[in-house]
């Protein structure tokens, strides 16, 4: 098609590639999953969405420079890992009961896979129009506050991966221990101070200020829609009865992670 063919040479920001490669990948894995009903695909094919997203916008720049690297490797260094847990966690409990109401609705589902569209792409807006600007070569210090923030991030949103992960393989109650001490979801946290992260290093470069909306949109999902509200309703239906859940839950920052409040009794 001529027309799709001009309207790709015209991508100046590769936003219109970018959108296209992300709406085929996920429908292709909605199909999958929908047709086989299993979940086993649905984590993976966001997660390596994002990394494909990173390293096509780099290819298609032409620019293979320090920074350009940089904030290429840190979707990519993100998306493995996650992706690689996730996949992991996936085989070793069987099912995601977040899909338990919506498996066998054809709508339902594919809203479900149109958030994740709009997650992985706007998610990604910062790296992606970084990666079609021409870049300087040096790190400056703003660059390296943002790369600070995604490093600190990212260990956090691991290390509070691998320790619910361990817990739940001893099949004990909610997690308590390291950061989710201070925390009820320390690895959400994590998330959204590296992909802040990110966009301050993109930012720094020249991505424009409405790139923002990438770590935004993070937030808002995790806070407001598929995050915390699902696991908080599910962890009230399992432990709303136990005094000492909510013991825990009254005490505990909900996101950030912070010192313990003083208990009611």
């Amino acid at each position: 098609n001529l027309e799709m063919v001009n309207l790709i040479e015209n991508d100046e920001h590769f936003i219109l590639v970018s959108l296209l490669i992300t709406v085929c990948m996920q429908m292709s894995f909605f199909a999958i999953a929908y047709t086989l009903q299993i979940d086993k695909v649905t984590d993976f094919a966001g997660t390596t969405n994002f990394l494909v997203l990173a390293i096509v916008t780099l290819w298609l720049g032409e620019d293979y420079s320090y920074p350009k690297i940089i904030a290429s490797l840190m979707v990519i260094l993100w998306s493995l890992r996650l992706g690689i847990y996730l996949s992991y966690r996936i085989i070793v409990w069987g099912e995601d009961n977040r899909f338990d109401e919506m498996r066998s609705k054809f709508w339902s589902f594919l809203g479900f896979w149109i958030y994740q569209i709009l997650w992985v792409f706007l998610t990604s807006l910062p790296v992606i129009y970084f990666n079609s600007l021409d870049s300087p070569i040096e790190l400056t210090a703003i660059a390296a506050i943002g790369l600070g923030m995604f490093l600190i991030g990212f260990t956090i949103e691991t290390w509070a991966d691998y320790t619910k992960f361990n817990h739940k393989l001893y099949g004990e109650k909610w997690c308590t221990t390291s950061l989710w001490k201070y925390s009820r979801h320390p690895n959400y946290f994590g998330n959204i101070v590296l992909w802040f992260g990110i966009f301050v290093f993109c930012f720094t470069y020249g991505a424009p200020l409405w790139t923002i909306i990438g770590p935004l949109w993070t937030s808002f999902l995790l806070i407001f829609v598929s995050g915390l509200p699902f696991l908080e309703a599910s962890a009230d239906k399992k432990y709303g009865e136990d005094s000492d859940y909510l013991k825990y839950k009254y005490e505990t920052s909900i996101l950030i992670p912070w010192f313990k409040l003083k208990s009611k009794s």
